[in-house]
């Protein structure tokens, strides 16, 4: 595996384990990071942005793993697709978790630079947080 794609997996891997969502921010993301999606209801940028959403989904889903099915590399930056999987237990965006076991499937680009994350581009579909629609 390229070092891109390990900075990548440990990334994920350090989401999953950490409690100090800080401490990973700050070893991972660079002081100009710039995060390219919009998130409704958040108003922060850069790294306040990375801790308030893996604080968010830390404190929803405190089991959360994350699965990867591919990873593709070009030039300075690692595309990634899987999943975020974990009981929903907390909140996120406004909704509460009732314990349900929960799949977000997502699609993830990092930028990085140095052996830091640099930009984010990115979808996930968090639909799995409403439960079953009819």
């Amino acid at each position: 595996m390229s070092e891109l794609k390990d900075l990548m997996t440990n990334v994920y891997a350090e989401m999953s384990a950490t409690d100090d969502v800080n401490a990973m921010v700050d070893k991972y993301f660079a002081v100009d990071f710039v995060e390219h999606d919009t998130i409704p209801g958040i108003e922060a940028e850069g790294r306040e942005l990375a801790r308030m959403m893996f604080g968010m989904m830390k404190s929803g889903i405190p089991d959360i793993r994350v699965e990867i099915d591919l990873m593709v590399e070009e030039g300075s930056k690692v595309a990634a697709f899987g999943a975020f999987v974990g009981t929903f237990t907390g909140e996120i965006m406004g909704v509460t978790g009732q314990g349900q076991q929960v799949r977000m499937p997502f699609a993830d680009v990092l930028e990085w630079r140095n052996g830091q994350l640099v930009a984010h581009w990115g979808v996930s579909d968090m639909s799995a947080l409403f439960g079953p629609t009819s």
